[in-house]
């Protein structure tokens, strides 16, 4: 019984210290770190007016992303940030036709607009929110270029 109650205090501490972690506010260095990766995501947008948007335009935005954040930035930003990243990360290598990217990627992208909404709470860092607003731009002419199309293929 003793066994079961020590597991049991240790499995609600660190449920605790998990949630904490997911929900603290940007640190100075993290906030600078998502910022420069949502403006890297949504310069699919530029290439877009100017002509070159490719596969290769979505691939690149997220290369090496999802094991690097996994690693060094839980703890550091909220975890809507994170997710809306991962979210926008899975659309566009399903985009870009990467091995593991997403089959369906406009559901990701909706998804990731519905994160970075937590974008414009208080206490949220001028340069995420500016950030967050270019990514927002960017994921909803994409959503629309591809949403009639079939699998959101664009």
């Amino acid at each position: 019984m003793r066994k079961l109650y020590v597991a049991g205090m240790l499995a609600t501490a660190t449920m605790a210290t998990a949630v904490l972690a997911g929900d603290t506010q940007f640190t100075p260095d993290a906030a600078a770190t998502w910022s420069a990766r949502s403006l890297l995501m949504a310069k699919v947008y530029d290439d877009a007016a100017d002509g070159t948007l490719t596969k290769r335009s979505f691939g690149v935005a997220c290369d090496g992303i999802t094991g690097e954040q996994i690693k060094h930035e839980y703890g550091k930003e909220p975890r809507w940030a994170l997710g809306a990243q991962l979210q926008v990360c899975a659309g566009y290598d399903g985009l870009a036709g990467k091995f593991g990217g997403s089959k369906k990627p406009c559901v990701n992208l909706k998804a990731a607009l519905k994160e970075l909404a937590h974008a414009s709470e208080p206490g949220t860092p001028p340069e995420v929110a500016d950030a967050a607003g270019a990514l927002t731009k960017t994921l909803l002419t994409v959503i629309e270029a591809g949403d009639g199309k079939r699998g959101c293929k664009l």
